[in-house]
């Protein structure tokens, strides 16, 4: 229920607007398709198409935003003019700039500092000497240890030292979602729209629906692929059911 209201009052804020604006968008060779447009007011959002060009609903005053993993930001204050005229948006490419792009550290395995390691074993097993001396000797005279029996105790204490420890959960992003769309052969445009169903218009939403379901961004892995493709087949069979109960609904309130 909780995901119905989110995508209802999505797709009212898309259906219910006042004007639209249309415009293009191009960087300083060419058009760019599959830009990302978002109302930050009404929360509405469409993309570019394959000749740059988007239609987008919004009021006088609201801000529109033009976003993508491979261009700078840029924001849009909607003025009266907007709306009578081609909007024309310019995006600035961005390089391997250390300010701009951030850089998230590959997992490491985390195992035990050496010699916090060997202090504690040290004490443990001068500790363990004092309390139980019969069982590093099969002498009864004090002095008389045990060597095999000393390495036998070390063995034991450095038996799980280097156990395994699983990759912390990182969870799915959108932008991760555009990149995969942009590197992968089987996720894009045609395999939504062609093989999903996704109305072209809804593709950004859609993918807003599937991020919202705290994937693991694991699943992103090549050898984890098939699973994904699975995931966005269930969330696109649940995402167009959504879109159609509410269709129905405006018709019969019109």
């Amino acid at each position: 229920m909780k995901t119905f209201t989110i995508i209802l009052i999505l797709l009212t804020g898309y259906f219910v607007s006042a004007q639209t604006v249309n415009g293009i968008v191009y960087d300083s060779i060419a058009t760019i398709e599959n830009i990302k447009i978002t109302n930050l007011v009404s929360k509405n959002m469409t993309a570019s198409d394959a000749n740059g060009t988007f239609s987008i609903a919004g009021k006088i005053g609201d801000t529109l935003k033009f976003s993508s993993i491979f261009y700078k930001e840029q924001t849009l204050v909607l003025k009266a003019f907007h709306f009578h005229e081609s909007v024309v948006i310019e995006l600035k490419k961005i390089y391997n700039n250390l300010d701009e792009v951030k850089l998230i550290t590959p997992y490491k395995e985390q195992l035990a500092d050496v010699k916090t390691v060997e202090s504690k074993l040290k004490n443990q097993i001068l500790e363990d000497i004092k309390n139980n001396p019969h069982l590093y000797s099969d002498q009864p005279v004090a002095g008389g240890i045990d060597i095999i029996q000393v390495f036998g105790l070390i063995a034991k204490l450095f038996e799980n030292k280097d156990k395994y420890v699983p990759p912390p959960f990182i969870e799915m992003t959108y932008e991760d979602l555009e990149t995969l769309f942009v590197q992968s052969k089987l996720f894009n445009s045609s395999f939504l729209v062609n093989d999903l169903a996704i109305e072209k218009d809804y593709i950004p939403m859609f993918l807003e629906f599937v991020v919202k379901n705290e994937l693991n961004s694991n699943l992103l892995e090549k050898e984890k692929e098939f699973e994904l493709l699975e995931i966005f087949v269930q969330k696109g069979q649940v995402f167009n059911k959504i879109v159609a109960d509410f269709k129905k609904e405006q018709l019969n309130k019109n």
